[in-house]
């Protein structure tokens, strides 16, 4: 399996899935998601709700890290329950592709949300940020990068 198959499928499998049955808790106090596959490991580890920053990584069969992405994010909206932001954020996620593989589409819109997503580089260097919008007021960010980690020699 290809890396970017991987890490897709992976992503489709933790946050985004959306079920909290698969949340684990870490002895760091951080939470997140765990999913193996063939030859390669994905952890997704976060902290805190809003504001909350994490790392995304991907491991080879050996246990090396191969592949990380960093991100920070809150909502910025007063008086908006950030739960029903990050529904709908969910519903972006799962909408990735190997265009877009590091976090959601392009653009979406649903009801009173848009969201959107410009992202620079490829699954070896990257950087991006996210944005939900309501009624063309940003109530949502989170800044992301990250890229290979295998050493180039």
């Amino acid at each position: 399996m290809e890396l970017i198959d991987f890490i897709l499928k992976a992503k489709l499998s933790a946050y985004a899935a959306n079920d909290e049955r698969y949340i684990r808790e870490f002895d760091d106090g951080s939470k997140g998601f765990e999913y193996a596959s063939g030859t390669y490991r994905y952890v997704d580890r976060f902290y805190g709700f809003n504001p909350f920053s994490g790392t995304e990584q991907v491991f080879d069969r050996r246990g090396l890290l191969i592949w990380k992405m960093n991100y920070y994010g809150e909502v910025v909206a007063t008086g908006m329950d950030a739960r029903k932001i990050y529904s709908f954020l969910k519903d972006a996620l799962r909408l990735i592709t190997p265009e877009y593989p590091f976090r959601g589409p392009a653009n979406l819109e649903k009801e009173k949300f848009s969201y959107e997503n410009i992202q620079k580089g490829t699954l070896d260097s990257f950087h991006g940020i996210e944005s939900i919008y309501a009624i063309k007021e940003r109530v949502y960010y989170l800044f992301y990068h990250g890229g290979k980690m295998i050493e180039k020699l």
